[in-house]
C-alpha cells in the first residue's frame, strides 16, 4: 500500500520480495533499498519500503505491512549536509544497493564492485579515492540499526578552497602588517636620524672654517646630548683661536718692544762711561756713583740673556736702583729684603721686582714722611713661591685699585692711559712664562701702603733665552 492509498503497479512482483523480508525480520520492521516506482501519468519516483510481519495471539503470521517512503524525506536532511561539506551523499545498504544518491545518479542501482564501495571497508572511516576523473576525500560510516553505509564524498578542490582561503588571507594580511612595520620603521629611521643628519651638516660647517654654526638642542636625548657637547667643543675652539690670535699680538708688540728697546745700546753705556769719567776727573764721587750704577741697571735690563736670573743677582739689581733712588730724593727709602728662602740662587724672572718697587716711589711716596718703607717678604704655598712687596705710602682708594686692577687685565686700558705699563709688563711677561693662573695681585688702603703679592710656580720648567734650562723652585 503507498502511503496515499494507491496500489503499486509492481505490487505482484515486489509482494514476494517483502514477505520473505517480512519473515527474517520476525515481527521487527526491515528497512528494503530505494527502488523506482512508476507514478501516475508514467512519471518515476524512487521509494524506500519499510515491511513488518503481523503476527497473530497464536504466533502464526497473518501477513504484512509495507509502506513506501519518498526518498525525500532523506533529501532534506542531507541537503544541509552537502551545503557544508560541499560535496555529494550516498546512502548503501548492506548489499551494495544505492539508497539514496544527492546526484541521484546511482538511485536503486547495486554498486558493489564499484571502486567507491570497495573502499569503504569497516564500520567508519575515510579514504582518497577518483571518482569521473575528480581526487575526492570519502568519509563513511554504517548505521548499527539499519546496516546501512552512508558516505560522503568531498572534492579535494573544496576541501582545500578553505584552507586555500586562510592561507591568502593571511598572506594578504601578513604583507600588509609587514609593509606597514616597513613604512613606520622607515619613519622611525628618518625621525632618528634626521638630527643626526643636521649635526652632520654643521660638523661639515665647521670642517669647511666656519665656527659661526651651532647644532639646535630640542631633546635631551643621545642626539641632543652629543650637539650640547659639540657646541661647547665649538665655544672652546674658537675661544682658544681667539686666545692664540692674542697671544700672537702680544707677542709681535714685545718682539717690537724688543727690537725698539735694542737700538745702539752701546752709545748708552759709552756716553755714561765718558759721564762718570768726566765726574771722576772733576772730583765730583756721587755723579760719578750715579753714571756707574745706572750702566748696570741697563746692562742688566736691556742686556741679552736668560729670561731667569738667580734671586740674589735679582735682589742686587734692586739695591742698586734703591741706591740710585736715595741719590736723587736724599735717602728718602729704605729697602728690607727676606732672609728666607735660604737658596739664593732660586730662579726667577728676570726684572720681576724692579718696576714694582718703581710704582711705589713714583705713585706711593708719601711728601709727609721723612723716609718711605718698602719689604719684602717671601713664603711657600702649596706648589707655588709667593713675594710679597709691601709699601707704607699713601695708598689707593677703592676705585683708584679698581682701575689699576683692570688695567693690568685690559693692556689696551693701560696703553690708553698711560699709567701702569710697569705693572703691566710684569703681570703680562708672568702669564707668558707660567699661565694665566699666575700673575699680580694688588691690595691697598688709603693712608696704610700697598701690598703687591707675585705668584711664581714651584715646579715648573721653562726655556731661557741663551738656551739653557732653568726651573723656578729648583
Amino acid at each position: 500500500m503507498l502511503k496515499n492509498e494507491s496500489v503499486r503497479s509492481d505490487l505482484n512482483s515486489v509482494y514476494e520480495t517483502w514477505r520473505q523480508a517480512a519473515l527474517k525480520g520476525g515481527g521487527s520492521p526491515v528497512l528494503l533499498s530505494t527502488q523506482e516506482v512508476a507514478g501516475v501519468a508514467s512519471s518515476k519516483r524512487y521509494v524506500f519500503t519499510v515491511v513488518r510481519e503481523i503476527v497473530g495471539t497464536s504466533y502464526d503470521t497473518l501477513g504484512l505491512i509495507a509502506v513506501d517512503a519518498n526518498i525525500g524525506v532523506i533529501e532534506s536532511i542531507v541537503k544541509d549536509l552537502d551545503r557544508v561539506t560541499h560535496g555529494t551523499t550516498l546512502i548503501v545498504d548492506d548489499e551494495g544497493r544505492v539508497v539514496f544518491d544527492s546526484e541521484k545518479k546511482y538511485l536503486g542501482q547495486n554498486i558493489g564492485r564499484s571502486e567507491l564501495l570497495q573502499g569503504a571497508t569497516g564500520k567508519e572511516g575515510s579514504f582518497h579515492a577518483d571518482v569521473d576523473g575528480r581526487s575526492v576525500l570519502t568519509i563513511y560510516r554504517q548505521s548499527e540499526n539499519t546496516g546501512w553505509k552512508i558516505l560522503v564524498t568531498i572534492p579535494r578542490s573544496a576541501l582545500m578552497e578553505e584552507p586555500r582561503r586562510i592561507r591568502d588571507f593571511t598572506l594578504l594580511t601578513a604583507g600588509a602588517i609587514i609593509g606597514f612595520a616597513l613604512l613606520i620603521s622607515i619613519a622611525l629611521t628618518f625621525m632618528l636620524t634626521r638630527p643626526l643628519r643636521s649635526l652632520v651638516r654643521v660638523m661639515k660647517e665647521v670642517q669647511s672654517g666656519n665656527l659661526d654654526v651651532a647644532f639646535p638642542v630640542k631633546r635631551r636625548d643621545e642626539v641632543g646630548l652629543a650637539g650640547s657637547a659639540f657646541n661647547r667643543m665649538v665655544s672652546r675652539i674658537k675661544s682658544l683661536i681667539e686666545d692664540v690670535y692674542l697671544a700672537g699680538q702680544r707677542k709681535r708688540e714685545a718682539e717690537l718692544a724688543a727690537l725698539q728697546s735694542q737700538i745702539n745700546p752701546h752709545f748708552i753705556y759709552n756716553t755714561l762711561e765718558a759721564i762718570r769719567m768726566t765726574a771722576v776727573i772733576r772730583d765730583d764721587a756721587e755723579v760719578s756713583s750715579m753714571a756707574q750704577l745706572l750702566g748696570k741697571l741697563l746692562r742688566y735690563g736691556i742686556g741679552a740673556g736668560s729670561e731667569t736670573v738667580p734671586l740674589a743677582k735679582e735682589f742686587e739689581h734692586l739695591g742698586m736702583y734703591v741706591t740710585l733712588l736715595n741719590y736723587r730724593y736724599g735717602n728718602r727709602f729704605f729697602l728690607t729684603l727676606p732672609d728666607e728662602p735660604a737658596n739664593r740662587d732660586l730662579p726667577v724672572m728676570k726684572l720681576l721686582f724692579q718696576p714694582i718697587v718703581e710704582n711705589a716711589v713714583y705713585h706711593g711716596l708719601d711728601e709727609a714722611k721723612p723716609r718711605m718703607r718698602i719689604g719684602i717678604a717671601y713664603r711657600l704655598e702649596g706648589a707655588d713661591h709667593v713675594f710679597t712687596v709691601r709699601d707704607d705710602g699713601i695708598g689707593m682708594d677703592e676705585a683708584e685699585l679698581a682701575r689699576l686692577r683692570r688695567r693690568l687685565e685690559d693692556p689696551a686700558a693701560a696703553s690708553r692711559e698711560n699709567r701702569g705699563i710697569g705693572l703691566r709688563n710684569v703681570n703680562e711677561r708672568l702669564k707668558l712664562l707660567f699661565g694665566e693662573t699666575y700673575g699680580l695681585r694688588i691690595e691697598s688702603r688709603p693712608g696704610e701702603g700697598t701690598e703687591v703679592t707675585v705668584r711664581l710656580p714651584a715646579a715648573r720648567r721653562e726655556k731661557g733665552g741663551g738656551g739653557g734650562e732653568s726651573r723656578i723652585g729648583g
